[in-house]
């Protein structure tokens, strides 16, 4: 598993493993995307803009399932 710190205004950070990409808001929100190719998470890691990223690519993709994590 890959965890990574991201200094973003929306995202306070990210884990992958095996095609499932876990988001966590600052807000305190955890998002579980399935299906996250490899070269998608290296594209997300790669960005200069990760939030833009994020909302235009993975966030509204009908090719990711997002499932809602609660504490």
């Amino acid at each position: 598993m890959q965890t990574i710190e991201i200094n973003s205004q929306r995202i306070k950070s990210v884990f992958y493993q095996r095609h499932l990409l876990t988001v966590e808001l600052n807000t305190g929100q955890k998002f579980l995307y399935q299906t996250v190719a490899q070269e998608t998470f290296d594209d997300f890691i790669n960005a200069n803009d990760k939030d833009k990223f994020y909302k235009t690519h993975i966030q509204f993709n009908d090719g990711f399932r997002r499932i809602q994590l609660f504490r």
